[in-house]
């Protein structure tokens, strides 16, 4: 077992979703070699906001927002032999995503009252020798004279109070030394913008170090073969094949070589929004 572990928000939350799905993908190594839908709104909307963001604010525009747009799509865009299925999801990201961003610049351009200070930059954490902290902050920005995250939400519909729990947001609020987070909601059932602004007292931040802390410390001292609950359901992750072949007393070996590939290096993008 290992006496040291590196957390980032997105391992934090498989662990704390399902034990065993954190087994397959940080013990063993495992992801699917063929996933269904390879492309998300929101990693595209994010990755789009994300060169908008690098420039000055006096050289960005609606323009240059869409070409980073369509530069996204472009390189996602599914081969002439995918399935159905994979450019389908692919055209409705492309519409929905271009919807969403076609007003952005107008109202963002209002609001943004601040200066960026990095862009997607990792950024460790030392919590303890032991447990150590990795985030990757959408944007960080100085307002008013303090730092923030800017993070861009894609939501089917925004309701206050979804984010109070973003592990991804703490993660970086910690990393960075940032008070709070400012969240650019993006909502597409309805193709309209909202802005909220989350400050974290240093208690709350306090309570969230020592439940990673806590976390972390759980990971290092659980063995692999203790991972083992059995799957529901309503279970839909990528390893479900995997957990129920096991209750059920298949060979999972054959599974895995059909199925999955080994994957050293945990994947960096964002898993797709719940």
């Amino acid at each position: 077992m290992a006496d040291q572990i590196t957390l980032s928000p997105t391992r934090i939350k498989r662990w704390v979703r399902c034990r065993k799905s954190y087994h397959w993908r940080y013990n063993q190594q495992l992801v699917k070699i063929h996933k269904d839908y390879p492309l998300t709104l929101g990693t595209v909307v994010s990755e789009s906001l994300a060169g908008y963001y690098i420039d000055q604010p006096r050289d960005r525009d609606q323009d240059s927002l869409i070409s980073v747009l369509a530069s996204s799509l472009i390189f996602c865009k599914p081969g002439p032999d995918a399935k159905k299925e994979v450019t389908d999801a692919w055209r409705k990201v492309a519409s929905i995503s271009q919807n969403l961003l076609e007003g952005y610049h107008e109202w963002a351009s209002e609001r943004d009252n601040f200066d960026v200070v990095m862009i997607e930059t990792p950024r460790d954490l030392e919590l303890t020798p032991r447990v150590h902290l990795l985030a990757i902050p959408d944007t960080v920005v100085i307002r008013d004279g303090s730092q923030f995250i800017l993070e861009h939400k894609v939501r089917s519909r925004y309701h206050l109070g979804d984010f109070n729990l973003d592990y991804q947001s703490v993660g970086s609020c910690l990393v960075t030394g940032s008070m709070g987070t400012i969240y650019n909601v993006l909502e597409y059932s309805k193709t309209k913008y909202h802005r909220t602004i989350l400050i974290r007292d240093e208690y709350e931040l306090d309570y969230f170090q020592n439940m990673f802390i806590h976390i972390g410390e759980d990971i290092l001292r659980t063995p692999p073969e203790d991972l083992y609950p059995t799957p529901m359901g309503r279970c839909h992750c990528e390893y479900f094949e995997l957990c129920n072949a096991e209750q059920t007393g298949l060979d999972i070996e054959d599974i895995i070589e059909e199925l999955y590939v080994k994957s050293i290096k945990p994947r960096v993008e964002k898993e797709p929004e719940e």
